[in-house]
């Protein structure tokens, strides 16, 4: 519905005067009405301006009661306002069943940030990133997270430009520190589709058959790793060290999506308890949800 269309259906004032004005020339012409039809006409009379204030507070209404709040531009904040600090660093993360395409461990000029904590630091971050991510809210997850954090590590890629990458972590942390259950959601910019001449089958049959493409919609694939208690296949993930102030990479093992889309790889790690099928189908939908306007026609290809 295009602007005009909603400016003439907000702006009711002009039909509601004019409804009431021609109700009131309707009765001004019957001079000698009935004493016993006043009743009715005065009924009819109040109904009608009734239905009239309830068409003028709807349409003042907003169309879309789930629309994000847009901020001003003036207060936004950018990448730098929010990563400040740098820290020492390692080694930066990457898939292992798919370096031959992810090739973000090669790049230069790294540094790292100390990470963000809290839900409300994920939102600014992700408000940072236009339409790359749709945070997932706590409550939607299938584990409770006492820890909501998000990573940021830069880099210079081959031609020179920034390359960012953003980790937003949701974990359940024990006492002692531990991560019991966990989702990671890495998020990277490239300019290029690292998985153009990806060749699912041949690297099937390399990790075993352990590969599957799962969806993320009709035309983008959402390739799948299972987690296997008899490999071990390293899942490589953020994690800080408050006391000496440094990233470093946590190596476990772990159930892994991986996908491109729209200029953004998107590398997805968890672990959770329970049945791993129910798990798996939950986090598949919490996935596609995370990478926004997937369906969007006016997303770019």
């Amino acid at each position: 519905m295009d602007k005009h269309t909603m400016h003439v259906l907000k702006d009711v004032s002009a039909h509601k005067e004019a409804i009431i004005h021609k109700v009131r020339q309707q009765v001004q012409q019957e001079t000698y009405p009935s004493k016993q039809l006043w009743p009715y006409r005065a009924l009819a009379v109040m109904m009608t301006c009734s239905i009239l204030l309830f068409i003028a507070w709807q349409a003042s209404k907003p169309m879309d009661h789930v629309t994000t709040e847009i901020l001003p531009e003036e207060d936004k904040q950018s990448f730098s306002d929010l990563f400040q600090t740098e820290v020492e660093g390692t080694k930066t993360t990457y898939s292992q069943f798919f370096q031959i395409a992810d090739t973000f461990e090669h790049h230069e000029n790294i540094k790292f940030y100390a990470p963000l904590q809290g839900f409300e630091a994920m939102q600014a971050v992700a408000a940072t990133m236009e339409n790359a991510v749709h945070l997932i809210d706590p409550e939607n997850l299938p584990f409770k997270s006492n820890i909501q954090e998000v990573y940021a590590v830069t880099s210079e890629m081959q031609d020179g430009t920034l390359q960012k990458q953003i980790q937003f972590s949701y974990k359940e942390k024990s006492l002692t520190g531990v991560d019991r259950q966990y989702i990671n959601l890495t998020v990277t910019n490239v300019n290029h589709n690292p998985l153009v001449n990806y060749n699912v089958i041949e690297d099937s049959q390399h990790f075993s058959g352990e590969i599957t493409n799962v969806g993320l919609n009709f035309m983008n694939p959402l390739y799948y790793r299972a987690m296997t208690p008899d490999k071990f296949f390293a899942y490589v993930y953020y994690n800080y060290d408050e006391a000496d102030k440094r990233i470093f990479g946590m190596i476990t093992r772990a159930n892994e999506f991986y996908t491109y889309y729209n200029g953004y790889v998107y590398q997805i790690g968890y672990q959770i308890n329970g049945d791993q099928q129910e798990a798996q189908e939950k986090i598949v939908a919490l996935v596609r949800e995370f990478i926004p306007h997937i369906n969007s026609s006016e997303a770019k290809k």
